[in-house]
């Protein structure tokens, strides 16, 4: 089958790529020279509707190795045909491509058996259960079902309990990263107002009281006198208030953390604590100009005393002195969009709007007011001339922080380790072990029992922390091929408290990717894509909606990739291009597992026998045991 001739699946990228349909029923992707018509009709997607319904052989329609397949074989309207089966698929609605590849195994499950259309269900059990029964196991059991062990260990003891339960997909979590860097200019007292920005390692779910420690302790001042503001290049934004969220703290303006002065003394005088910032210009051409300030000011003050106050610390900065009193400069209170001070106010700083800031000013840190002086650009120039904004010195901290949080990146073997941990019970959670008699906090740990041949891996992209749910973009590195599954085993041996069904140890764990699906967006709303892996020609190709286009291996796992498709390689068949890795010449493809859905054991001379298959102690129910992916809350998708 040439990639290029690979036909849209519908409007619904749900069903990216040929992918859930065709990679979830047809592991290498092609057919057997002459469907069965048990597998015609479990696969009216994959093969023309002549073999469901009569079961005859079309010879020139029948898909060959080295032969196109006409497009209407492989596309029949997928959409249509699933919606037909599953109400929750009909429509535009947006659905996770996870769900609907499970509805689709548990539907094959249950269908797989009958060789023409079942008139109800009672019938379509029936007659699975009579030609499935010489095996006891479906043909999705067969090849996608295996088992993990869950054992849980008294820690006084040492007892073990084991159970044992069957999946189709494995849901890994993703290792999250629990800081992120974080840039803060500090202005400190004892540095002469001076600007220094530091690098730290904020934690992800912190608060900005978190933050006036860290800030606190990386400047050696009490947190109590530390004033965290976001300050743009056009002046004042914000401050932070100690129960806000750092998840977006610094990402609309710098974020500075500016020292309290000493209070001077006054006597019995009010004071009020100014944080200003300077500003010249107006609309689009407005722009800060040196550091922001933080000073006291007497709240009795006339407009003369504090136009001093607010000069004083700007005089070195200053090319000629200020004559007289009159105004040189406007002063606007933040946060208020009309609020303007007045120079013919008595006690400028007794307005209604400072009493308003001051009700309003954030948690933690000292209560204060945050100005903006506005100059006109003749009067800023003839001051200051051409001075811009403070020059901020980098500490090595930033540089440092920002190397050790670059996007995170994770491997697929570190990602099964955190599957695998062993986590102990919360002590509301305790267990009662059978052999000390008394409640006991146990460790459990996951472990595989057996493997599959077609083994699905979700990656854990969407989490939900409280009422906060976001999209993991870490890079999870996979490999392409001999993914050795051995480590990731339960050892076989127990101590006999719990029966362990029989398993046969596979001769070959190893597995070799032949598919990934891809999902691009967040848990509003995103897109399907999907890589797959051609087994004629071994090419890899990215299928996006109806485009088709050859992709390099390098190009395969991407930050995207959501569910990934491996497959045993002792049960690839010798004619498929993966089989090269285990060096087999033979192009026999009537070893196909697709070709024996109807029981038939037909095998060529050349083509190896299959591997054995470890037997499940039972044939559970798949639509009470399969995996739901470990969501809390499914996102949504075009």
């Amino acid at each position: 089958m040439r990639a290029s001739e690979v036909s849209s699946t519908g409007g619904s990228c749900t069903f990216p790529g040929q992918l859930c349909q065709r990679i979830a029923t047809l592991s290498e992707k092609n057919f057997p020279p002459t469907p069965t018509p048990r597998a015609a009709l479990a696969f009216p997607l994959c093969f023309p509707p002549t073999h469901a319904h009569s079961g005859g052989d079309h010879a020139d329609a029948t898909p060959t190795p080295g032969r196109s397949i006409p497009a209407p074989l492989l596309c029949c309207a997928p959409q249509s045909i699933v919606a037909k089966h599953g109400a929750q698929f009909r429509g535009n609605a947006q659905h996770d491509a996870l769900e609907f590849l499970l509805w689709l195994l548990d539907r094959m499950h249950e269908d797989l058996g009958s060789a023409s259309p079942a008139p109800g269900p009672r019938a379509a059990h029936q007659r699975s259960a009579e030609q499935s029964g010489a095996s006891g196991e479906s043909f999705v059991q067969s090849h996608f079902q295996a088992q993990y062990r869950s054992s849980l260990t008294c820690p006084h003891c040492r007892k073990q309990s084991n159970t044992f339960d069957p999946f189709l997909c494995i849901s890994l979590p993703i290792p999250v990263r629990q800081t992120r860097a974080l840039n803060v200019t500090l202005v400190l007292q004892r540095e002469g107002g001076r600007s220094l920005r530091v690098g730290l390692a904020v934690p992800l779910l912190g608060t900005a009281a978190e933050l006036r420690e860290m800030v606190a302790r990386e400047g050696d001042v009490p947190p109590q006198q530390v004033i965290l503001a976001e300050v743009s290049s056009q002046g004042f934004l914000r401050s932070l208030d100690d129960t806000e969220e750092l998840s977006t703290a610094g990402q609309e303006a710098p974020l500075y953390a500016l020292q309290a002065p000493p209070e001077a003394p006054t006597g019995a005088r009010p004071v009020l604590l100014l944080l200003l910032c300077h500003v010249a210009g107006i609309g689009p051409h407005r722009a800060r100009f040196g550091p922001p300030l933080v000073l006291w000011a007497e709240r009795g003050a006339s407009w003369a005393q504090l136009q001093r106050d607010v000069l004083a610390p700007l005089r070195g900065m200053m090319r000629s002195a200020v004559q007289g009193t009159a105004p040189q400069f406007r002063i606007h209170v933040a946060g208020e969009p009309s609020a303007y001070l007045s120079p013919q106010d008595p006690h400028p700083l007794c307005h209604v709007a400072i009493d308003r800031a001051l009700q309003q000013s954030p948690a933690g840190g000292p209560p204060h007011v945050a100005l903006t002086v506005n100059w006109d650009i003749s009067t800023k120039e003839r001051l200051f001339g051409s001075v811009q904004q403070e020059a901020v010195q980098d500490a090595d901290s930033v540089r440092l922080q920002q190397a050790a949080h670059q996007q995170h990146s994770c491997t697929l073997d570190e990602c099964f380790q955190l599957y695998t941990k062993e986590e102990q019970l919360a002590p509301d959670d305790a267990w009662r072990c059978p052999h000390c008699r008394v409640l006991q906090q146990g460790t459990v740990q996951l472990r595989l029992w057996t493997l599959p041949d077609i083994l699905i891996i979700h990656l854990k992209r969407f989490r939900q922390v409280a009422q906060r749910r976001h999209k993991l973009s870490t890079l999870v590195r996979f490999p392409l091929r001999g993914l050795d599954m051995a480590p990731h085993l339960a050892p076989g041996g127990d101590d006999g408290s719990t029966p362990a069904p029989t398993r046969s140890c596979p001769p070959d764990a190893l597995y070799d990717l032949y598919a990934v699906c891809n999902h691009h967006g967040s848990m509003q709303g995103g897109h399907y894509t999907a890589y797959c892996c051609n087994s004629l020609d071994g090419r890899w190709y990215s299928y996006d909606d109806s485009t088709v286009e050859g992709v390099r291996e390098d190009e395969v796992s991407t930050r995207s990739a959501y569910i990934l498709f491996y497959q045993r390689r002792n049960a690839i068949p010798a004619w498929s291009a993966s089989s090269a890795t285990r060096g087999s010449s033979s192009s026999a493809p009537l070893n196909h597992w697709a070709a024996q859905l109807g029981g038939s054991k037909q095998h060529s001379a050349e083509s190896q026998p299959a591997a054995p298959r470890p037997s499940p102690p039972c044939s559970p129910d798949l639509s009470t045991t399969q995996e739901q992916g470990g969501f809390e809350a499914r996102p949504h998708f075009y």
